[in-house]
């Protein structure tokens, strides 16, 4: 995996292009001797059936190993040699054998080879990628891939293979020991110069079983000047646990057990440092030039493009609002967080469309030339992972949104999303903290969270004449983050094509007729209203409701043993539903669900389900509450249990008997 994509890495990487002296040098560098080399299955790996470790395990690598060090054979650039031995145990693994190696421009593969292994009669068979398999194609920007598959491999089979990656660019991406498979054992090694410095990170909960770190005296002469000193560094991990992804987490690379480079100095031959990112300050003029190509400076040019009426409106929120609805308005989402060439946010407003860095730097722009106090915010989305804050970055951020500050009062806002009012942000952006860039008095960390409340209410009526034909009224208020979920599916859909998706979701129902109300006004709470009928394939004497059927929580989204990561909601969440029954005359109530109350500890959830029967009507009510947007892997346990008891709840029905005379 690459440490980061599109426009953030694109930066990176141009600050970091590797720089090497032009004269004659002459290297020893035993490093490529680590390199390990293709030959290395046994007959026991192929008889091997199961994982003891890890039963379930459908795929297992043996051994992973990089070996990162400067190639003199390459016009110095940097090289690292990749080795992985893997062992197919069901096949619905197959997919494995094809591996993509992602390329940023300049960077290119050679030496790719690749055999599969099977064992046939007790003969070890081997079948050896052709090179006319392997496959280069341009995928985004700047951005390529080579593909290749590994020949016959099947169940039971073992494959290895090998590439190197020859690079110009001084950065060091980051290398996993872990993935979603078990691995034995996982390797990294490097043999850089001694003047390249790097802050290095070890990110997950497995720690190393083995670091090495040596100097090596003469790796390096240069006729004239002298002999070159290299830092050799070996990191390994064994037996580790495939990493198991789950519902309601953040990216993967804030747990997968991995190693992470930050490039600090580069010495050169006169002793003079070249700092990449020293400070915060030095972080803020490469991000406002470079990551936000200088556009940060047009509030002349939005007023005079602005409509008039948004400078004569003399309260502050108002007009805060009325800017950012006209830029969410105006604008459409290419679905890109950067634009790939060269920034135009005049051009970008004018066109009406662009990314997410066109579209918030015309917002910034916007408030700015309207007299708003604002900022640009630079973050990492949820599926991007946490940036480090242990000192100034770059390369970890990947998005851009505004603050605004008005009465006192933090605003962050994000334009790109059309169903989102004033001050919230999409969920994507929940993800921590921000660096919220004051280019006067200095950038600094700022929490960005939900700012309204994500709630529903549901109020269902089912009607059961004497001959149990039934109908129905559904009526649904939500807000927040439901509201807007809502909005996006239902936006530009005909009266059949809502009734559709009701049926759907639903199928139960037959939906009838349908009102929607506030669909379009972000700032109000939506209301969804339905009538609708019920087929009942009931025999006369008996009818079988589930009260629960509308919006039901039918499925546990834990399901792990036990999980070493936080649970992230991202925003709370409460739900209110009301369920009425009519007793249709003639019959009595054999069933209803029981009352229930299930707490989280320290009020962090609630679920609530109390039944009311009087002589005519059954009410059921159910309140589902979650107060807090993220739980610590400690609480895991009692969130799966809390879950697994709702859906039990929730699976109870209400029978009808028809009285016997």
């Amino acid at each position: 995996m690459k440490i980061a994509e599109l426009r953030s890495l694109n930066l990176f990487k141009k600050l970091t292009i590797a720089v090497f002296i032009a004269f004659n040098v002459c290297v020893v560098n035993a490093q490529r001797e680590k390199s390990t080399q293709l030959g290395n299955v046994s007959k026991e790996e192929l008889l091997m059936e199961v994982y003891p470790k890890d039963s379930a395990a459908t795929a297992l690598v043996l051994l992973d190993h990089g070996n990162t060090y400067i190639d003199e054979e390459k016009d110095f650039k940097f090289r690292t040699d990749y080795y992985k031995k893997i062992k197919i145990l069901n096949k619905s693994d197959l997919h494995r054998a094809t591996i993509n190696v992602k390329l940023y421009k300049d960077e290119k593969v050679i030496n790719v080879e690749a055999i599969t292994y099977n064992l046939e009669n007790s003969t070890i068979n081997k079948t050896y990628l052709i090179d006319d398999k392997i496959f280069e194609k341009k995928t985004s920007g700047k951005w390529k891939t080579v593909t290749f598959t590994l020949p016959n491999v099947k169940e039971g089979s073992v494959f290895e293979f090998k590439y190197s990656v020859i690079s110009p660019y001084s950065i060091l991406d980051d290398w996993y020991f872990q993935t979603d498979i078990p691995s034995i054992k996982s390797r990294y090694t490097f043999s850089i110069l001694g003047n390249w410095k790097y802050n290095t990170r070890i990110i997950g909960f497995k720690k190393l079983d083995f670091s090495d770190s040596k100097l090596q005296k003469g790796c390096l002469y240069i006729p004239g000047i002298g002999n070159g000193t290299c830092i050799n560094v070996t990191y390994e991990m064994n037996d580790i646990p495939a990493f198991k992804e789950e519902d309601y987490m953040l990216s993967p690379k804030n747990y997968l057990s991995r190693l992470t480079f930050d490039l600090v100095t580069y010495t050169k031959l006169d002793g003079t440092q070249n700092h990449y990112i020293k400070s915060w300050k030095h972080a803020e003029k490469e991000l406002k030039n470079s990551f936000l190509d200088g556009q940060t400076s047009k509030k002349n040019y939005f007023k005079k493009k602005l409509p008039q009426e948004l400078f004569n409106i003399n309260n502050k929120l108002e007009q805060a609002k009325q800017t950012y609805y006209h830029i969410q308005n105006r604008f459409n989402w290419n679905n890109k967080y950067w634009t790939s060439d060269k920034l135009k946010v005049k051009r970008s407003y004018d066109e009406k469309k662009g990314s997410v860095d066109a579209i918030n730097l015309a917002l910034y722009n916007s408030l700015q030339a309207v007299g708003i106090e604002s900022y640009l915010v630079v973050l990492s989305t949820r599926d991007n992972g946490h940036p480090t804050k242990l000192y100034p970055i770059i390369k970890d951020f990947n998005y851009v949104i505004v603050k605004a500050v008005i009465d006192n009062k933090n605003y962050f806002l994000d334009a790109t999303d059309k169903f989102l009012p004033f001050g919230e942000v999409p969920m994507r952006c929940l993800n921590g903290e921000a660096r919220v860039l004051d280019f006067k008095n200095g950038s600094y960390w700022e929490e960005v969270s939900s700012r309204y409340k994500t709630n529903s209410r549901t109020n269902i009526q089912f009607l059961v004449n004497d001959d149990l034909q039934i109908s129905g009224k559904i009526k649904n208020t939500s807000k927040g983050y439901f509201a807007k979920n809502k909005r996006e599916k239902l936006y530009a859909k005909t009266k059949d094509e809502i009734l559709d998706i009701i049926e759907s979701e639903h199928p139960m129902i037959e939906a009838e007729d349908v009102m929607i109300s506030n669909l379009d006004n972000n700032e109000k709470q939506l209301i969804e209203e339905y009538t609708f009928t019920v087929s009942n394939d009931d025999n006369d004497n008996f009818l079988k409701i589930n009260p629960f059927f509308y919006n039901r929580v039918s499925k546990n989204p834990f399901k792990l043993k036990e999980r070493n990561y936080a649970v992230d909601f991202g925003y709370p969440r409460n739900t209110t539903y009301m369920f009425t029954l009519n007793i249709p005359s003639g019959y009595h109530v054999v069933k209803t669900p029981q009352n229930k109350g299930i707490s989280l500890p320290e009020k962090t959830g609630k679920y609530v389900v109390n039944v009311n029967k009087s002589e005519n009507s059954i009410t059921v009510i159910y309140k589902l509450s979650i107060n807090q947007k993220v739980f610590s892997s400690h609480g895991y346990h009692y969130l799966k249990e809390f879950f697994k008891n709702i859906i039990n709840s929730q699976n109870q029905i209400i029978e009808l008997q028809k009285i016997k005379l």
